[in-house]
């Protein structure tokens, strides 16, 4: 009886633990807090962190579709869409943009920026 209730115990404990591993801390986002111009006012690459003045990386998504990222003299205009927390936008170069959405409140983001070519950064921008 003794071994019994150890196995069940046992078994109760791998149960409880496996169902802890959930991906709890994934943001749900809707497309009517993403439309609009975000700022992005810091950026980490590469383990480096930039303070980015208001205006020189941001990303404009409009409800139609259509968006435009803007990087210091460089931009890129395409099409998105929304694919859970994650914005995918192809340009016409074709590039694929992802912007993945790892916190939202309010008008304060953190993004999780990559592309098809490899750049990656992390941003924090605040919505217009």
């Amino acid at each position: 009886m003794k071994k019994l209730f150890g196995l069940m115990l046992l078994c109760a404990t791998m149960v409880l633990s496996l169902s802890s591993c959930s991906d709890d801390d994934e943001v749900f986002v809707t497309s009517e807090q993403i439309i609009g111009t975000w700022d992005v006012i810091w950026a980490e690459q590469d383990g480096e962190s930039i303070d980015i003045p208001k205006g020189y990386i941001y990303m404009k998504l409009n409800q139609d579709g259509s968006y435009r990222t803007t990087m210091f003299d460089d931009y890129y205009i395409g099409t998105y869409r929304l694919e859970g927390n994650t914005v995918v936008g192809t340009t016409k170069d074709p590039i694929t943009e992802y912007y993945k959405f790892t916190s939202l409140e309010g008008n304060n983001a953190s993004i999780d920026y990559s592309n098809s070519i490899g750049t990656k950064y992390k941003f924090k921008a605040v919505k217009r």
